[in-house]
């Protein structure tokens, strides 16, 4: 399965009450009231995989305070951040940045689906 294109969160990890980390539906995130905000903005994470191995990741642009957008997607999401994937020994990889050090993390397949950074199950959208 090829990574190229638009894919949503289906399920992200997030802090239970007893903070832990479990893996949980989307919808079911957005409708728990002991959920953090912050949470409920990840949770609505978009990603789109570009041929020329750029990796948007995109919110709805109501949750993006216009000065921290990079630019607009489309009418109803901006891009929120900017990074590189690349694929490598059949395996696809998503860069991430500390300290101004890039790291390569692979994005783990899950039958149909794809997990990003171990908090992200995404499906084609």
């Amino acid at each position: 399965m090829g990574i190229i294109g638009k894919w949503s969160v289906t399920e992200a990890k997030v802090f239970d009450k007893d903070f832990k980390y479990t893996w949980r539906k989307v919808a079911d995130v957005l409708a728990d009231g002991s959920i953090t905000p912050f949470q409920k903005v990840f949770a609505r994470t978009v990603y789109v995989f570009e041929e020329d191995g750029r990796a948007l990741t995109l919110l709805p642009k109501e949750l993006i305070p216009a000065e921290e957008a990079e630019e607009a997607y489309d009418t109803a999401l901006a891009v929120a951040h900017t990074s590189q994937w690349k694929e490598e020994g059949g395996k696809f990889f998503i860069a991430t940045e500390e300290n101004g050090n890039t790291e390569w993390n692979e994005i783990v397949t899950d039958g149909e689906e794809y997990i990003i950074l171990d908090m992200h199950r995404i499906a084609k959208a």
